[in-house]
């Protein structure tokens, strides 16, 4: 189980940490470089952007937390795989209704889904569960 927990710990910090860099460097599936401000459509862009950044941070203390407290992790792992579904979902919807450009539903939704912890999740609460 702790495997899972570091891992997944170790992906968001890394996840958030491309988030924050791609705001001044080009990084392959990644999301898109900022324009100039003057450009930036629409206004609130940058506000959900760095959210899902501190998002992404906030999982990773939150899952490093629960690998040194392996007890309290169940109901967490729950709302974590809820939301990496929801990530995966609405990235789908993104990228099929609104133009969300493919190298970002690769790197955001299908990650989330299965690459990096999404199968790891449900195989963790399945085990928990069946026990």
């Amino acid at each position: 189980m702790e495997w899972i927990l570091l891992t997944g710990s170790v992906f968001n910090i890394i996840g958030g940490t491309g988030i924050l860099l791609s705001l001044f460097v080009k990084i392959p599936y990644g999301f898109p470089v900022i324009p100039q401000v003057s450009e930036i459509n629409p206004k609130d862009y940058m506000l959900f952007r760095l959210f899902t950044a501190g998002t992404a941070f906030a999982f990773g203390a939150m899952y490093f937390y629960l690998y040194n407290n392996p007890g309290y992790a169940v109901p967490f792992l729950y709302f974590g795989t809820f939301l990496k579904y929801w990530a995966f979902l609405a990235s789908l919807v993104a990228v099929l209704r609104f133009g969300l450009p493919k190298s970002i539903f690769i790197n955001f939704g299908c990650t989330n889904a299965g690459g990096d912890g999404g199968k790891q999740h449900v195989l963790f609460i399945f085990q928990v569960t069946v026990r």
